[in-house]
């Protein structure tokens, strides 16, 4: 055993489990009561606005969501070999081949099931890969689709964003207004598959969805603290409510309860380990091997920022709903390199040592950011860097104990 495993700690994370097992369980009651009233299904991608999902009373799916299941059950391996098998290329988005096997094979899909789509929403606000695997699902199964175009960011269209509320000095007007239009584009399509907008339920759900985005941002906002007060491991889940939940009831009752644990363990200066390092990281969480930060915590190197969680969230403003919208695009990731210096302050603000960054060969256009990323990190701040490929559906890229042994050597460099 060498020296760093030998200082292994105690881990003590947040106790967000029984919350998340809680929230599930309400999510897939409402799903069964829809299914039950044959209300229409549809199958949703992240940087939609999934408030409309509560608006309109539909079922929802999410294959990006559905995929991180399979991959943290099991199943995403044989999955993504019966895409391959089928003629889907290896080095196509790991969520899009976990999501072909499971309808080309559901017996070997984790259950349950995502439920069959009578539409399909996806939009290009990160993604353009969203967008083709939105029309290869609508072919197969024949049903219609709406594509929300949100804008990609320069800095000619947007100034000085701040990186977890997503709130900017200045946006590009003639954007908003295009985005808008699309936005009420989205909303005719939903009225035609799934009947006329409750106006005031409109304005019910956004205020929920206000409320909950605080909530959220807040959480982010505490994880900062010294010592780091929260475990990756749950944090990381925070993606789900942020992407796909956000307008439910069950979303804000969760983030209201967590909020509390946190704040609570912030102002008794608890940490989840006797913190040595503190790291940023960036990329799709491996879904497969999240065991892989709970390691890390123990050996005292701490995830005060995750640059993926935090670009699933921002600030909603009730009174201002498709201006929101629009404002769930205006991330790091979708914006030009030169636009990094959001993560820049974030990461002065959280006190970082070095970032682990994952490389992604299941997401080319997250891992496509990495090198650019770890240059700034280095060049502004001085920070290293440890890039690490970890796919987020095929575990058989990153097996897990090399990638202890790169992190181990990593952390030794930094002593």
């Amino acid at each position: 055993m060498n020296d760093i495993q030998a200082s292994e700690q105690v881990w003590n994370p947040l106790g967000y489990k029984e919350l998340y097992r809680d929230l599930f369980k309400r999510h897939l009651t409402r799903q069964e009561h829809l299914l039950s009233k044959k209300r229409p299904v549809g199958w949703f991608f992240s940087f939609h606005p999934s408030e409309l999902i509560y608006v309109f009373d539909v079922v929802s799916a999410f294959p990006e969501q559905y995929s991180a299941y399979c991959a943290a059950r099991g199943s995403s391996v044989d999955l993504i070999d019966t895409s391959i098998a089928k003629g889907y290329s290896h080095f196509l988005c790991d969520y899009f081949k976990t999501t072909v096997g499971s309808i080309v094979e559901p017996e070997k899909a984790t259950k349950p099931l995502m439920p069959k789509p009578d539409f399909i929403v996806d939009s290009r606000a990160l993604c353009v890969g969203h967008h083709e695997m939105a029309e290869v699902f609508a072919k197969y199964y024949g049903v219609p689709r709406y594509t929300v175009n949100y804008p990609y960011w320069t800095p000619d269209s947007l100034k000085n964003v701040d990186e977890l509320t997503k709130e900017a000095e200045w946006a590009e007007e003639l954007y908003v207004e295009y985005t808008t239009k699309r936005l009420h584009g989205l909303i005719e399509f939903m009225e035609s598959v799934a009947g006329e907008m409750d106006e005031d339920k409109f304005k019910e759900v956004f205020k929920k969805s206000e409320k909950t985005s605080r909530l959220l941002v807040e959480i982010l906002n505490m994880m900062m603290a010294k010592p780091t007060p929260g475990s990756q491991r749950e944090i990381g889940d925070l993606v789900f409510i942020a992407f796909f939940v956000l307008g439910s009831d069950y979303a804000y009752e969760f983030c209201h309860r967590a909020y509390q644990l946190i704040k609570d363990r912030v102002k008794r200066g608890e940490g989840v380990s006797d913190e040595k390092h503190r790291l940023l990281t960036f990329g799709i969480m491996p879904w497969h091997s999240l065991s892989l930060y709970e390691y890390c915590e123990k050996l005292g190197a701490t995830f005060p920022v995750n640059l993926y969680v935090n670009a699933s969230v921002h600030l909603v403003d009730s009174s201002k709903p498709f201006e929101s919208m629009v404002r769930r695009s205006m991330h790091f990731t979708n914006a030009t390199y030169d636009m990094l210096d959001s993560v820049v302050r974030a990461a002065k603000k959280a006190d970082i040592d070095a970032a682990l960054l994952l490389e992604n060969t299941g997401c080319r256009i997250t891992s496509m950011i990495i090198r650019p990323l770890a240059d700034t990190l280095r060049e502004e701040l001085g920070v290293q860097s440890l890039i690490l490929e970890a796919p987020q559906c095929d575990a058989r890229a990153m097996p897990l104990e090399r990638a202890k042994t790169q992190i181990e050597a990593f952390l030794e460099s930094l002593s």
